[in-house]
């Protein structure tokens, strides 16, 4: 697995010129479900969950596959880079987690459950972009935009 971020998160919305931009690595580690329930036939699915490199902050992304954009490099005259903390093995356990939603947790489990297998050839090393605009903090991956200076430092610690 590569030490060093490749390329970065599809973007939804672009960094604006004078924004300054915070890059967060992240693994990216495709996972496949086998989803159990009383109620229906087992299901098989395949997700992705972004395991924040910095804090290990783990997020299911309801897709089968994100590709790294490769080609388009963010420029800003303010860039700030996050260390990598968390190490591979440690995101590959995350990710497990991560892939099973609280409603799938505790007594509920008997009623319906997730087995989740992560491939370890699979996870990728990519950067998260965060662009900050005066008062605000966009996440360029998912578009939202965080309007708390307090709340995005929880994010980062």
């Amino acid at each position: 697995m590569e030490t060093k971020p490749c390329g970065h998160l599809p973007m939804r919305e672009k960094p604006q010129p004078g924004d300054k931009l915070i890059l967060i690595p992240v693994y990216v580690t495709p996972v496949e479900i086998l989803e159990r329930s009383l109620m229906s036939p087992p299901k098989y699915l395949y997700q992705v969950v972004i395991v924040d490199g910095y804090n290990g902050k783990a997020t299911l992304v309801d897709e089968k596959k994100i590709t790294l954009d490769m080609d388009f490099v963010p420029e800003a005259e303010e860039m700030e880079y996050l260390d990598l903390k968390v190490s591979p093995m440690v995101a590959k356990e995350l990710a497990e987690c991560g892939a099973v939603p609280s409603d799938y947790r505790n007594w509920k489990k008997v009623i319906r459950n997730r087995r989740v297998s992560v491939t370890e050839g699979s996870i990728k090393l990519a950067w998260r972009v965060y662009a900050v605009r005066g008062k605000e903090m966009l996440d360029t991956f998912t578009g939202e935009t965080i309007k708390s200076a307090g709340l995005a430092g929880m994010l980062f610690n």
